[in-house]
């Protein structure tokens, strides 16, 4: 009885985590704004330079 206690808990500890997982991996901007903020940053720091 107290191995399926400990099995329960454990099932629910990895489908939190999982689930944590995921909505991060959502939040991770995609390549292509990654480009676009590196290229305004990029042309942001040259015009700083040119001044």
């Amino acid at each position: 009885m107290v191995t399926y206690v400990c099995l329960g808990l454990l099932f629910l500890f990895v489908i939190i985590n999982v689930i944590q997982y995921r909505s991060k991996q959502k939040l991770a901007p995609s390549p292509e704004q990654l480009s676009k903020l590196v290229l305004s940053i990029l042309k942001s720091s040259g015009q700083r330079d040119r001044e």
